[in-house]
């Protein structure tokens, strides 16, 4: 089955770069880049927090169930598993893949799927150098298997998906204490 069968929306993030601000209706809210994804899933920690206006159209904030992917090589999928306390602003070099029917497919087991098989199969397949355009998107072919099986390995994928997260989030604290401690010996007062 198409991306495009599975989905009701598939959709092009937010031109950041062309939003207008009125200093009367801005908020801080927060905004992703290729790495803020990370074994599927996105981290809070590498989000960028800006300022945008308040009459953003809700298309553009992250929802539950989104899919996202990041449309530059190294192609990235991701999702926000937990609850969306976050506002969220997906930029236009992510596709979002929104509102997945739930009765034939796990979200969790596309994100997986697509990050670890389905792009570089259509990448290889139709021979796509460069970024990935929303047509492109539409066409990736999912596994035509049964939700019942996709739910076998989704709590599996789910458990290494958060602990590569948390491994991930450990290693970077683990650089910072080598950075400070570093500084500190040598007297740098530069942090």
């Amino acid at each position: 089955m198409l991306i495009k069968d599975v989905f009701k929306e598939v959709i092009t993030g937010y031109n950041i770069n062309n939003s207008v601000t009125d200093d009367e209706k801005v908020e801080d809210m927060y905004t992703l880049q290729k790495d803020s994804i990370q074994y599927t899933n996105i981290i809070k920690n590498r989000l960028i927090k800006k300022r945008f206006s308040t009459d953003m159209k809700e298309k553009y904030f992250m929802q539950p169930r989104d899919i996202l992917i990041f449309v530059k090589p190294p192609y990235k999928v991701g999702t926000y598993r937990f609850n969306n306390e976050l506002k969220l602003i997906i930029p236009n070099n992510f596709i979002i893949l929104r509102g997945i029917d739930m009765d034939k497919y796990s979200y969790i087991f596309v994100t997986n799927y697509l990050e670890k098989i389905g792009i570089n199969k259509f990448v290889n397949e139709t021979n796509k150098k460069g970024n990935l355009n929303i047509e492109d998107i539409k066409l990736i072919e999912l596994p035509n298997i049964s939700k019942e099986e996709q739910m076998k390995i989704s709590e599996l994928i789910n458990s290494i998906n958060e602990r590569s997260s948390i491994y991930s989030t450990i290693l970077e604290n683990d650089d910072k204490i080598i950075k400070f401690a570093i500084k500190k010996i040598i007297g740098d007062k530069d942090e």
